[in-house]
């Protein structure tokens, strides 16, 4: 009788627990429990902002870019940074940094900034902890050039190598 008690108190207090938590997770409107994502969200690396970016210049209409990293100076910061930089022909270049830029929007880079300097466009937009500084530089001098350049929030990157993708407005 005594094992019978405590078989029904636990039960009790099982029934009670089932009432607090009823409905917690459920989709209130069919009383199911949500679908799970059909995808588990993946971690958003340097490798695949620099896939990505290269991706959706090259849907752009852009050429084949360098993500290398070439001529950056050594050190930590480079693991938070995924640079692309391409060189576009002159009659293509506007439409084709255009067109990148759309791509991103489409892919869920949000438009944080828009400025227009001398012969420099620049875009900044946002991703998932992620900046990326699209340049589009129109002097010939510059060799028509392209560069996007995605930073990780809280990357301490040094001053010398941000000044050459951050827009200066």
């Amino acid at each position: 009788m005594h094992g019978t008690r405590r078989g029904a108190a636990a039960a009790v207090a099982a029934a009670g627990l089932m009432t607090l938590t009823a409905g917690c997770g459920l989709d209130e409107e069919s009383g199911s429990a949500p679908a799970p994502s059909p995808e588990p969200t993946l971690p958003f690396t340097a490798d695949l902002v620099s896939d990505e970016t290269a991706a959706l210049a090259r849907a752009g209409g852009l050429p084949p870019g360098d993500t290398s990293g070439a001529g950056l100076p050594e050190g930590d910061w480079r693991r938070c940074v995924a640079p692309w930089t391409g060189y576009a022909p002159a009659a293509d270049a506007a439409d084709a940094f255009e067109s990148t830029v759309t791509g991103l929007r489409q892919h869920d880079w949000e438009i944080v900034s828009r400025h227009t300097g001398r012969d420099v466009t620049y875009r900044t937009l946002a991703k998932r902890g992620w900046k990326l500084y699209a340049r589009y530089y129109t002097a010939e001098s510059a060799g028509w050039t392209v560069s996007l350049t995605a930073v990780e929030d809280g990357c301490r990157v040094p001053e010398k190598v941000r000044d050459d993708y951050e827009d200066p407005a």
